[in-house]
């Protein structure tokens, strides 16, 4: 009951977030019908079909007031409201804050170290995770949700990919870190390895007369993996039709999930939200994050390089904005009920 009641007040709360932000752009008198009508259809399609890149389009355009970067853009567009003779000096001055707070490295290390640190399982789960006997774990898996084609990773290439397949090194990494786990684990139980392909990348695209299937395939095999014990997984299009679809497969190999486990490589900053998003199919997966950034102060140094972080930059602003992104991700998966009851 408390669960259903928090999505409810969630989903009022966005839905009044987004009015008032229509409304400074649209004329009451139409928003009252274009705005509500496009608002709901909108929300018709992201319950319908959430897979749907138009889906992601549109949210990502909804999204965009709520982000840093969008936020100081809106702040600053209305702050021109009644002419540039006549600017709104607050909205000018919160926008140059939030995009000088969220651009400073220091700012960004510390809120990825405590979301991090606040995704983390619970000690209590971490013991039971200890406890579990390698002869338990049945699969490896690796999720690849993809990257936005205009974040950096998205266009970083292996010497085995292109630029149009969306195999990038991110993805490379986490295939020999997937090796590197099978290989621990291959004399007690010999798990599977299921690669979660996900968004943007291009299966069947030939890479010097071979498919980037067979070299997703063939980086596993050189890390160790055995040709048999490969599973690529490529239906889904989000976390969470990936992990559907993956379940499927575990299914067809006689998982028992009240014995057996998964190991799940994922970045650290998707973890929660993949643990629990498989553990509301009942999966107990185990985690193996990737993708971990240093929190340089604590991590000591030399003081010009902790100085150094307190000087915005562009790549601190895209570290701020993934993080805001992943925890509005997990608001709408909570809203979903895709993720797991927070007291299991």
């Amino acid at each position: 009951m408390f669960e259903i009641l928090t999505r409810i007040l969630l989903w009022l709360l966005i839905i009044a977030i987004l009015w008032y932000i229509f409304s400074q752009f649209i004329p009451r008198v139409y928003l009252t019908w274009l705005g509500g009508v496009i608002l709901f259809a909108f929300m018709l399609m992201a319950f319908l079909d959430p897979s749907s890149s138009a889906v992601s389009s549109v949210w990502g355009i909804f999204s965009l007031p709520l982000k840093p970067l969008g936020l100081a853009i809106f702040l600053l567009i209305t702050s021109f409201k009644e002419g540039t003779k006549k600017v709104a000096t607050n909205q000018v001055v919160a926008a140059l804050l939030i995009l000088l707070v969220s651009s400073m490295p220091i700012v960004a290390y510390w809120l990825t170290n405590q979301a991090e640190v606040n995704l983390a399982p619970r000690p209590s789960v971490q013991a039971a995770q200890q406890q579990i006997p390698a002869e338990a774990v049945r699969a490896i898996v690796v999720i690849n949700e993809g990257s936005n084609p205009v974040d950096p990773s998205f266009r970083s290439r292996t010497q085995i990919s292109t630029a149009q397949d969306g195999f990038n090194n991110v993805l490379a990494s986490r295939l020999l870190y997937a090796g590197r786990i099978y290989n621990e684990y291959a004399n007690f139980s010999n798990p599977l390895v299921i690669v979660g392909a996900g968004p943007g990348i291009n299966l069947s695209a030939q890479v010097d007369g071979t498919s980037v299937q067979d070299n997703i395939r063939a980086v596993l095999e050189n890390a160790g993996v055995p040709g048999d014990r490969i599973i690529i997984e490529t239906q889904g299009t989000d976390l969470y039709s990936s992990a559907i679809a993956i379940i499927q497969d575990l299914e067809l190999q006689g998982f028992r999930p009240d014995q057996d486990v998964v190991l799940l490589i994922t970045p650290s900053l998707n973890m929660s939200r993949s643990i629990s998003t498989f553990a509301s199919q009942g999966i107990r997966a185990l985690p193996r994050p990737t993708d971990r950034f240093a929190f340089q102060v604590e991590g000591g140094g030399r003081l010009l390089a902790r100085v150094s972080d307190l000087l915005p930059n562009v790549d601190a602003l895209a570290l701020t904005t993934r993080v805001v992104d992943e925890y509005l991700t997990s608001v709408y998966y909570f809203l979903r009920g895709w993720l797991a009851p927070p007291m299991i």
